[in-house]
C-alpha cells in the first residue's frame, strides 16, 4: 500500500489522468507496462551512455568528487563507531 505522501509524488509526476488510466489496466497490461517503463529506461540509458561527452564529464566529475567520498566514507564511520560505542556502554 503507498502511503499518502509517495501517492501524492506519483501523482503529481504522472498528473490524475494517467493515474486513472493505469488504475484501468488488467494485470497482464499494468505487467505489460512496467516491462515497456523499464525497457525506456534503459535505452535512455544507454543512449546517454553512448555519449562520448557525457562520459568524459562522468570522469571529471568523479575525480573531482573523490575527496568528498573519502570524506564522507571516514566520516560515516566514526559515526557509526561512536554509536556502537555508546550501545555497548549503555545509552
Amino acid at each position: 500500500m503507498l502511503s499518502s505522501k509517495k501517492h501524492e509524488r506519483i501523482e503529481k509526476a504522472l498528473g490524475t489522468e494517467v493515474l486513472v488510466d493505469l488504475e484501468a489496466l488488467s494485470l497482464e497490461d499494468l505487467k505489460s507496462r512496467i516491462a515497456q517503463a523499464d525497457g525506456s529506461i534503459k535505452s535512455t540509458q544507454d543512449e546517454l551512455e553512448a555519449n562520448p561527452k557525457y562520459e568524459e564529464l562522468k570522469e571529471s566529475l568523479k575525480a573531482l568528487s573523490e575527496g568528498l567520498r573519502e570524506v564522507r566514507k571516514r566520516q560515516n564511520a566514526v559515526v557509526t563507531y561512536c554509536l556502537h560505542l555508546i550501545e555497548e556502554k549503555g545509552e
